[in-house]
């Protein structure tokens, strides 16, 4: 992450948050689990694996995000 990057700062926001949400469905999932809560497990199912995608594609972001910023400083330093 680069300080001075705005755009760095939001989509590690964004992924922090969305970790934070990841955790908190897959801890209500393990719940559900032990206390074998089919229904819950049921209807959680879908939103964990949404939180996994959203988690996973903002992750994508900052990787692209990462990596086009060290090129334009490569080009610029070049």
């Amino acid at each position: 992450m680069h300080q001075n990057c705005t755009e760095c700062t939001r989509l590690w926001s964004e992924y922090a948050l969305a970790t934070r949400h990841y955790l908190k469905v897959e801890g209500k999932m393990q719940i559900a689990d032990i206390s074998r809560d089919e229904r819950t497990l049921r209807e959680l199912k879908p939103v964990v694996l949404q939180a996994a995608m959203e988690r996973a594609d903002l992750r994508r972001q900052i990787d692209e995000h990462e990596t086009a910023y060290r090129g334009g400083a490569t080009a610029v330093g070049a």
